[in-house]
């Protein structure tokens, strides 16, 4: 299997170490089998690793005011997901992550990272890096989100999670878009009758 793209994000820069070390961290995940609808973080828990999916869909969630949780993101095969605040600094996970298939994944341990990091002093600053970029686009979308109507939302919902839209289940994403199951269901049905009026 290829490095992960998040491993090789880590790379390539003048201040962040070689490939080398990037194949360093890879030869330390541990494959782990997840089941479906699995809660592998725990809201308030303390992240202890980063979780490469290798296959299946699992889903990061937060909670509101009222304790009702909301599906933020979505990670399928070859793409990254933790509560990466809390694997960092060690403190309790505002996300909870979900098995929403069945599948596997490879852990990156906080151990390991503070091994390596005494290794290539870049590290922990590269990987801070990816964290603000990777925050910073989920609260661009999130905020594209609430100021679009729920056409809207679910097209660039649709754009944005095309590979898996038919792997997920209509709560999940109702909860991703902010909208009820059964609305989502009425405009999946008016636009695939808009769809078949066109044709």
């Amino acid at each position: 299997m290829q490095l992960p793209e998040f491993l090789l994000d880590l790379t390539g820069d003048g201040d962040k170490p070689s490939l080398k070390y990037a194949t360093e961290i890879f030869s330390m995940l541990e494959v782990v089998k997840i089941k479906k609808k699995e809660i592998i973080l725990h809201l308030g828990e303390v992240s202890d690793n980063i979780y490469f999916v290798k296959s299946g869909i699992v889903k990061g969630s937060i909670i509101d005011e009222y304790g009702d949780l909301h599906t933020v993101r979505f990670t399928a095969e070859n793409d990254v997901i933790t509560s990466m605040y809390s694997f960092i600094d060690q403190t309790p996970s505002n996300i909870q992550i979900t098995c929403i298939e069945a599948g596997e994944v490879m852990c990156f341990k906080h151990q390991d990272f503070v091994y390596i990091n005494k290794l290539y002093p870049g590290l922990s600053p590269a990987f801070q890096k990816i964290m603000m970029r990777r925050y910073h686009q989920m609260l661009d979308e999130k905020s594209r989100m609430i100021t679009n109507d729920a056409t809207t939302r679910y097209l660039k919902f649709m754009d944005r999670y095309k590979h898996m839209e038919e792997r997920l289940p209509l709560k999940d994403i109702a909860s991703y878009l902010g909208i009820r199951q059964q609305s989502l269901s009425r405009l999946r049905g008016k636009m695939d009758q808009e769809a078949y009026n066109l044709s």
